[in-house]
C-alpha cells in the first residue's frame, strides 16, 4: 500500500510532461519523473497482481503443456489463466526471461501505455492544453485507477491503450490502423466488441470489414504452434470458461462494479463466506432478495435497453453536427460520442474490475475540454460533474479502515461515477442538439436543410 500511495503523487506529473499545447516543461523536470517511475518499478515488481498469473501460464506453455484452462495451468482455480490463446503466445520472448526481468519490463510497457494514451487524449482535446487546472483535474479524477492498474500488473492496462489508439486513428479517418488496433483489443477483452455497432451506425464498412478479418487472423496464429485443430478448441474452453460459465470467477474475482454486479450487491443475498480464497469480509448492503437469475435477466434487457438508446442519441445528434457544426466540431463530437461509448462498456460489461475505470481518462479529458471551451452553464456543469468525480476519488481513498473501505467497495462508489460521468455526457449530447444553445440561424439553416432531397 505505501507503494501505491506514493505512485499516487507522483503519477500526476505525469499528465502535465506528456500533454501538448502548453510551454515545454524542462527537461531536468521530465527526467527526474522518468527516474522516479524507473525506481518505483522496482518497488512494484515485488507485489504484482495479475501479472505472475500471466508469467506462470507462460511458463508452462513453454514447458510443453497445451491445456491452458486447467486450474493448475497458472496459480491454482481463482488465479487461473483466462485470455484467449493469442495472449499467451503473443509475449512467449516475456516468458523466457527471468521473472524479475519480465516484470519490470510489463511494467515499464504499462508506464509507457499509459503516458500514450494520455497524449492520445491530449492531441483530441487541444482545449486543455490551455489550462493546467483542468489537467489536475483530470488527474485527480483518474489518476487513482492508473496507480491501482501499475499495482496489479493488469492486462486491461495494455487493452485500454489499444482501444484509445484505435479510437484516435477512427477519428482520423485511418481505417485500416484503427480495424486491427480494436481487433487487437477484443481478442485480448472481450467487451470492446461492443464499438463494432457503433462503427456499423457511423457507416464505416471498411472499417468493420476489415476488423472482422483482422480479428479472424489474429485468433487463427496461435495455430502456428497449436494445429489447427487444437487451437479451435482451445477457444471453444476458452469461451466456454470465461464467458458462459464465468459463475465461480464473479463469486470469487474482484467486486463487480457492472450493473450486473450492482444489481446483485444491491437486489440479492451475496455470501461471500463461499469465496474459497479466504477474502470474505465484505458487508451486506442489499435492499431486497431478489434471485440472481432473475436480476441476470434484468441486466441484460437493460444492456440491450442502453445500448441502444445510447446509439439512437448519437445518432441523432451526429446528424445535427454534420447540419450546423464546424468540421473542427464534428472531431469533438467524435470524441464524446466515443466517451458514452467508454462509460457504456464499463456499466452495461459482464464484469468490470475496479482498476478497468482507467478507461474514464478518455470521458473526464472530454468533460474537461467543454468545461474549458465554454464559459456558459453547459461548460460550468462539465465543470462541476468532473470536479464532484475528482474530490470524490481525492477522498475516499485517505478514508482510514479496512472495513469502511470494503464498505465503500460493495455500495458501488465507482460505479456510480462512472454513472455520473456517462449522464454530464449524454447531456452535452442533447444540448448539442439545441438550436438555441448556439443562435437562430442554425434552427434556421437545419430546417432548410431538412426540406431538401
Amino acid at each position: 500500500m505505501g507503494a501505491q500511495k506514493l505512485t499516487y503523487l507522483l503519477i500526476y506529473p505525469a499528465y502535465v510532461v506528456t500533454y501538448l499545447g502548453m510551454k515545454k516543461p524542462t527537461l531536468v523536470f521530465i527526467l527526474v519523473c522518468l527516474v522516479a517511475m524507473a525506481v518505483l518499478g522496482f518497488v512494484f515488481i515485488r507485489n504484482l497482481i495479475d501479472f505472475p498469473v500471466y508469467y506462470a501460464a507462460g511458463r508452462s506453455l513453454l514447458s510443453g503443456r497445451t491445456d491452458l484452462y486447467a486450474p493448475d495451468f497458472a496459480l491454482g482455480r481463482v488465479m487461473d489463466y483466462r485470455y484467449p490463446p493469442f495472449f499467451l503466445v503473443a509475449l512467449t520472448p516475456c516468458w523466457l526471461l527471468p521473472y524479475s526481468t519480465a516484470a519490470y519490463f510489463w511494467y515499464l510497457i504499462s508506464a509507457g501505455e499509459i503516458a500514450v494514451s494520455i497524449f492520445i487524449v491530449a492531441r483530441l482535446c487541444p482545449a486543455l492544453n490551455e489550462s493546467k487546472k483542468m489537467w489536475l483535474l483530470v488527474a485527480l479524477a483518474t489518476g487513482l485507477y492508473f496507480v491501482m492498474a501499475l499495482h496489479y500488473g493488469n492486462a486491461h492496462v495494455l487493452t485500454t491503450f489499444l482501444l484509445f489508439a484505435s479510437f484516435y486513428c477512427f477519428i482520423q479517418r485511418r481505417d485500416i490502423g484503427a480495424a486491427l488496433l480494436i481487433a487487437l483489443t477484443i481478442s485480448i477483452k472481450l467487451t470492446p466488441i461492443l464499438c463494432l455497432p457503433y462503427f456499423a451506425l457511423k457507416r464505416r464498412w471498411k472499417l468493420l470489414t476489415a476488423a472482422c478479418v483482422f480479428l479472424i487472423a489474429i485468433n487463427l496464429t496461435p495455430a502456428v504452434y497449436f494445429g489447427f485443430k487444437e487451437n479451435g478448441q482451445l477457444l471453444e474452453t476458452w469461451f466456454r470458461h470465461v464467458v458462459v460459465n464465468q459463475q465461480f470467477h464473479e463469486d470469487n474475482g474482484p467486486i463487480n462494479l457492472s450493473l450486473k454486479g450492482q444489481l446483485r450487491r444491491s437486489l440479492s443475498t451475496i455470501d461471500y463466506s463461499q469465496r474459497v480464497d479466504g477474502d470474505v469480509k465484505y458487508p451486506a448492503v442489499n435492499v431486497a432478495t431478489i434471485s440472481q437469475g432473475q436480476l441476470d435477466t434484468a441486466w441484460a434487457i437493460l444492456s440491450a435497453v442502453l445500448l441502444v438508446g445510447a446509439l439512437y442519441l448519437i445518432a441523432r445528434t451526429t446528424r445535427y453536427r454534420k447540419l450546423v457544426i464546424e468540421s473542427k466540431d464534428l472531431i469533438g463530437g467524435s470524441a464524446i460520442e466515443l466517451s458514452v461509448l467508454l462509460c457504456l462498456m464499463l456499466l452495461i460489461g459482464p464484469l468490470t474490475s475496479k482498476i478497468y475505470f482507467i478507461a474514464l481518462l478518455w470521458p473526464a479529458s472530454c468533460l474537461a475540454s467543454v468545461a474549458v471551451e465554454r464559459g456558459d452553464r453547459v461548460g460550468r456543469f462539465a465543470l462541476y460533474a468532473l470536479c464532484a468525480v475528482a474530490l470524490i476519488n481525492v477522498v475516499l481513498p485517505l478514508l482510514p479502515g479496512r472495513s469502511l473501505q470494503r464498505l465503500l467497495l460493495v455500495v458501488g462508489v465507482d460505479f456510480y461515477l462512472n454513472c455520473l460521468l456517462m449522464a454530464a455526457l449524454v447531456y452535452l449530447l442533447v444540448v448539442q442538439r439545441v438550436p438555441g444553445e448556439r443562435s437562430g440561424a442554425p434552427q434556421m439553416q437545419v430546417q432548410s436543410e431538412t426540406r431538401m432531397p
